[in-house]
């Protein structure tokens, strides 16, 4: 525990939680899995639980509107008012600096799973190809091959047959499985390969096709539905302030603007 700080927003009993699940979206390829969960914690009105600050993520503060606040996990608690299923949603500002404090946090996480004696612990991310489709395809994976023929029936999904996932939307399900015997899927969306390569991407079609997966699937309660020209404007509106920041980032020469290094250091 001498490499985590742990910040509880509120309290939980076990005998209020109902038959819950853990979604998780961590920061990676285009963010596709991050920006789904960041999206259903909005729609869902998901409360802080907890804030995970671990010695293994960036040096650097994060600054958002002139506040400072330190790089971390976060989960969040959705409670059901009709008391069916609660959900617990993770994510995270960063992924861990090197393999070895990947795992510390995913351990971590999977133990805090377990506490909550979670059912199902489903992740989210990309899969890169070179041709994506303009609806994104979705692959899948498990740690349960009773899952496999419900997901491949109609098209719904295509499996991944061989591979690794690299980071904890890949390790954190197979450690839930391994140490407590919880089941875990990963759904990756298409996106296009020249992500992997570039930073800067993010693919919100990736994104919203897994939110809409998980809602036809697992009683996702979401109303909201996105249209492509929502999308475009939901990118076009990220887009606008990455390059307002950028220009007060130039203006007031925080930076040297020969040092890529020295400006990729500035985001997380």
């Amino acid at each position: 525990m001498r490499d985590f700080r742990i910040i509880q927003h509120i309290n939980l009993s076990l005998d209020s939680i109902n038959d819950p699940i853990c979604l998780l979206g961590m920061p990676g390829i285009a963010d596709v899995g991050k920006f789904a969960i960041d999206q259903i914690i909005g729609l869902l009105k998901a409360k802080p639980y907890l804030e995970i600050i671990f010695n293994d993520y960036p040096a650097g503060a994060i600054v958002d509107d002139c506040l400072l606040s330190a790089p971390k996990a976060e989960v969040m608690f959705w409670k059901d008012p009709n008391n069916k299923r609660d959900f617990f949603l993770v994510t995270a500002d960063s992924q861990a600096l090197n393999p070895k404090g990947i795992y510390k946090i995913s351990d971590f996480i999977a133990s805090l799973m377990y506490k909550f004696k979670i059912k199902l612990i489903i992740s989210l991310g990309a899969f890169p190809t070179n041709n994506p489709s303009k609806s994104p395809s979705i692959f899948f994976s498990t740690t349960n091959k009773d899952f496999i023929d419900q997901f491949i029936k109609d098209g719904k999904c295509k499996r991944i047959k061989k591979g690794v996932i690299v980071g904890a939307n890949g390790l954190i399900p197979t450690l839930v499985k391994a140490r407590f015997n919880i089941d875990g899927i990963v759904f990756l969306a298409e996106t296009d390969n020249i992500a992997v390569i570039n930073d800067e991407i993010t693919d919100l079609k990736a994104s919203i096709s897994l939110i809409n997966l998980l809602k036809e699937n697992f009683n996702l309660p979401i109303e909201r539905k996105y249209t492509l020209e929502k999308i475009e404007e939901i990118t076009k509106n990220l887009q606008i302030k990455k390059e307002k920041l950028e220009r007060d980032l130039d203006n007031f020469h925080l930076m040297d603007k020969n040092s890529e290094e020295k400006r990729k250091s500035l985001y997380i």
